[in-house]
């Protein structure tokens, strides 16, 4: 692929320009939906997809037909989706396209949905598929057709039988050219029902990965870290720690250990690889002194040479990598781009090589920069001002901007941390700045963080929306009559953030989102006050909200509020449980003893039990609602992480085996899939 490809072409406007309504198309004149007799799966579709909803909305039946059976003279109007449809019904030719490049234009006999479409799945981000961000940029923008999170109550399709459709005469491709969330964790612990509603889902809020790219961390791959094979052929391509070599992270300045880089990229299959380093720390400490015989013989610089002497990391007390992690990206880059042109690297700015080097002039133009940060943080100002100056400085070395977020990821818990002011106002502010694709974690977790999903999705799918409107949007779609209480109800825990979280616990000295900081602060930024108060509202939307769609979403979210209300106490409980010195992962005492009462003690462990259980029992209750995820809490134990629930039943001498595993979670039933009689 040329790399002027990735040039995102410049797009007219990303909403098409509507005339009067006066002057458009009739819904009600619509009849029928025209495809290509040899139209591929995702043109096939969207046509589906445009009949089904249009149908709706307008009060009709719209029938799908294909180009060889169209009649012009048949009366009123057609929708002609797919360029084979108006190339064989209209003889008009669109094409060529560029890359997820889409169409939607009027004509005397209707109109025209059309775009740049890949042969594959039609329900797969990584599968181009101009013609459906067509469809739903009509349905969703020009409609009111609203698909809110995955489900059936998550979808919101007004009833308009007068509805006119607007004029256009509009073309254009993505502002981002990757547009993605991850829903939790993968889609081995999530029922089957779940995992269709969110892949449709993630289409009709016209996300797209479709870029061949990946820029996660790499060296367990490139190395093979999966066995000690590399270890014991080659010992010296791994970081020296503490004076002896070890995995996971590699010695970047060896000549070999750059050497084996080029080559992973090369030999990929992405246009884009990964070069990043694992996670984590345990970061090469050779020195001039102890460096290997290699780079002795060579002559080549250790690791720590260089790094700037004194300059700090987010943690504020370990070396800032980035000028020895970007020595070694710049050189991979550089050697991959003297072999293929074509190629680029992508390469995270992440934890301890977050922030632009000081000695590195310029970057190599074959490098994508995954731009790991927390818009959560913004805050705090300090945080944003860091941002701010980190983006600014990256700039200047001339780097290719990607944005990476966390939205929903596991720091969070399920939690209520609502943040869609930031993430609204962050994805407009970078677009701005000239980031080209956006990605991250969210969470399966609607429930509790709808909000921040809507947010996201919508600015990654034009940035230059007002976020003001884009939530008010929200609210009034999601929730219709109690939209004031609802809005009320997440309000109520987004300034709760807003007004404590400066008053955090920093275990971790960073403005930024430290996850020690967060799971010991939580009684802090969200006490029992702010959800009280978040109860208040949301039984003011429950007494008013009349049966039906909305009242099915109002209990969805009470589902997350009795999830929020259970957990937050737990965490509190974890915590008070870790100064009577019961020792949990994570959690840190704030008095220097411990306390001694061994009464309080075991009746804590006991209602700290009562808890688990309780957010276990509804981790499983609805595993095909957008509510809760259970497989983030299954990862954790298949992987001996955040092991507080069983340590409890440790501590009171209860055998009783987690229900939540993957191997556990495979062969569990689905649950009713509607939330009345919850």
């Amino acid at each position: 692929m040329a790399r002027s490809t990735w040039v995102l072409a410049s797009a007219t406007a990303l909403l098409a320009v509507a005339a009067s309504s006066d002057a458009g198309q009739r819904l009600a004149d619509f009849r029928r939906v025209v495809v290509g007799g040899q139209a591929v799966e995702a043109q096939r579709a969207a046509a589906a997809e445009l009949a089904d909803y249009a149908g709706r909305v307008a009060g009709t039946t719209i029938e799908v037909v294909t180009a060889d059976r169209y009649d012009p003279a048949a009366p009123g109007l057609s929708f002609f989706v797919g360029d084979a449809a108006a190339r064989e019904a209209l003889k008009l030719e669109l094409g060529p396209w560029k890359h997820e490049e889409w169409l939607l234009k009027t004509v005397p006999s209707g109109l025209i949905l059309a775009g740049h479409d890949g042969n594959g799945p039609a329900w797969r981000i990584s599968m181009p598929a101009g013609t459906m961000l067509a469809v739903y940029t009509l349905l969703d923008d020009h409609l009111g057709v609203k698909w809110l999170w995955p489900g059936p109550f998550g979808e919101r399709v007004p009833s308009a039988p007068g509805g006119m459709i607007p004029e256009f005469d509009a073309r254009a491709t993505p502002r981002f050219m990757i547009r993605s969330i991850q829903l939790g964790y993968p889609s081995t612990y999530h029922v089957k029902e779940f995992n269709e509603a969110a892949a449709k889902w993630a289409r009709r809020a016209r996300l797209g990965w479709t870029r061949s790219a990946v820029f996660g961390h790499s060296w367990y791959d490139a190395f093979n870290l999966r066995t000690n094979k590399t270890f014991e052929e080659h010992p010296e391509w791994f970081a020296l720690v503490n004076g002896k070599r070890r995995g996971p992270q590699m010695c970047t300045t060896h000549p070999e250990v750059i050497a084996r880089m080029v080559e992973h990229v090369l030999k990929g299959k992405q246009d884009i690889m990964h070069i990043s380093p694992s996670d984590g720390g345990g970061f090469c400490q050779c020195t001039e002194e102890t460096k290997s015989e290699t780079h002795k013989r060579l002559n080549l610089p250790s690791c720590t040479s260089l790094d700037v002497p004194g300059l700090l990391a987010y943690d504020g007390k370990s070396p800032q990598l980035s000028d020895r992690i970007f020595t070694y990206a710049n050189e991979v880059a550089r050697r991959v781009r003297e072999q293929n042109p074509d190629k680029g690297c992508g390469m995270f700015a992440y934890t301890f090589y977050n922030k632009p080097p000081v000695r590195i002039a310029r970057l190599e133009p074959n490098l994508y920069l995954s731009f790991v940060y927390q818009a959560a943080s913004f805050r705090d100002p300090e945080a944003y001002q860091v941002w701010k100056d980190s983006v600014a400085g990256w700039q200047a070395l001339g780097a290719r901007m990607v944005v990476r977020e966390g939205w929903g990821n596991h720091y969070y818990l399920d939690l209520p941390f609502l943040q869609y002011d930031q993430i609204a106002a962050n994805l407009a502010e970078a677009a701005r700045l000239g980031f080209i694709a956006a990605y991250g974690e969210g969470s399966k977790s609607f429930a509790t963080q709808a909000p921040n999903h809507w947010a996201a999705v919508r600015m990654m799918w034009n940035p230059d929306q007002d976020p003001h409107r884009v939530m008010e949007e929200f609210w009034t779609a999601a929730y219709g009559p109690v939209a004031t209480e609802m809005k009320a109800f997440f309000e109520a825990y987004n300034q709760s953030l807003n007004r404590r979280w400066e008053k955090r616990r920093r275990i971790v000295p960073t403005a930024g989102i430290a996850y020690a900081n967060l799971i010991n602060s939580w009684h802090v930024i969200l006490p029992p006050e702010a959800v009280d108060e978040a109860e208040g509202h949301l039984a003011a939307a429950e007494k008013k909200v009349p049966p039906g769609e909305y009242a099915d979403r109002v209990a969805f979210h009470r589902f997350g509020q009795d999830y929020t209300r259970a957990v937050l106490e737990l965490l509190d409980c974890y915590r008070l449980l870790t100064e009577l010195g019961v020792p949990l992962d994570a959690f840190r005492r704030e008095a220097e003893n411990t306390l001694n009462d061994p009464a309080r003690r075991q009746a804590l462990l006991r209602r700290a039990f009562d808890l688990g259980e309780t957010r276990e029992r509804m981790l499983l209750l609805h595993r095909d609602w957008a509510a809760m995820d259970e497989g983030l809490y299954a990862f954790a134990n298949d992987n001996n992480l955040r092991q507080w629930h069983a340590r409890v039943k440790k501590e009171l001498g209860i055998e009783k085996p987690t229900a939540l595993t993957k191997s556990a979670l495979q062969g569990a039933a689905s649950a009713p899939a509607r939330p009345q009689g919850e």
